[in-house]
């Protein structure tokens, strides 16, 4: 069994089956699951099923994947300015502070689907991992199972005297 090495800019939802599972013995089975998700950290969002299509093993389990990530793709959250979810964010996890400054996330919107993207209007630039995190807790609040999310960002720009 080959494993994919890299997905580069996957911009379309995503299931990835993995055929011959049968063939693959227990012992291997535990260091093969730690490659893959190794090997597909860019992809975590996009779920994995293992299959055997000689024997039928699991491929039951492709369409509901397919229609739940299309599902995804196609997914509104509606205005995260007045959802909870915001406050809650910024509240139980605020960007760190660096040289002195904290940006924060002034309100968000989602102004398209397929995929789902999301403008942050800010005031400052956040960091690559606040905003990682911001796409994990949009995942856990709204779905987007199997849809890659593009975040955008606006920092306010600074007032002139």
């Amino acid at each position: 069994m080959r494993i994919i090495q890299t997905i580069r800019d996957a911009g379309r939802a995503m299931v990835i089956a993995f055929n011959k599972w049968d063939l693959v013995d227990d012992e291997r089975r535990y260091y093969l699951e730690r490659e893959v998700e190794r090997d597909l950290v860019q992809v975590q969002w996009a779920p994995r099923i293992n299959i055997t299509a000689k024997t039928g093993w699991h491929v039951d389990r492709l369409v509901p994947a397919l229609d739940k990530a299309l599902e995804g793709w196609e997914t509104r959250s509606g205005p995260v300015r007045s959802t909870p979810s915001r406050g809650r964010l910024v509240g139980e996890h605020p960007h760190p502070v660096r040289s002195g400054k904290q940006p924060k996330i002034l309100f968000a919107t989602q102004p398209s689907t397929a995929p789902p993207t999301f403008v942050l209007f800010t005031s400052g630039k956040l960091d690559a991992s606040y905003e990682r995190f911001v796409e994990r807790r949009l995942r856990e609040e709204f779905g987007f199972v199997g849809t890659p999310i593009v975040i955008n960002q606006k920092p306010r720009e600074k007032r002139k005297r």
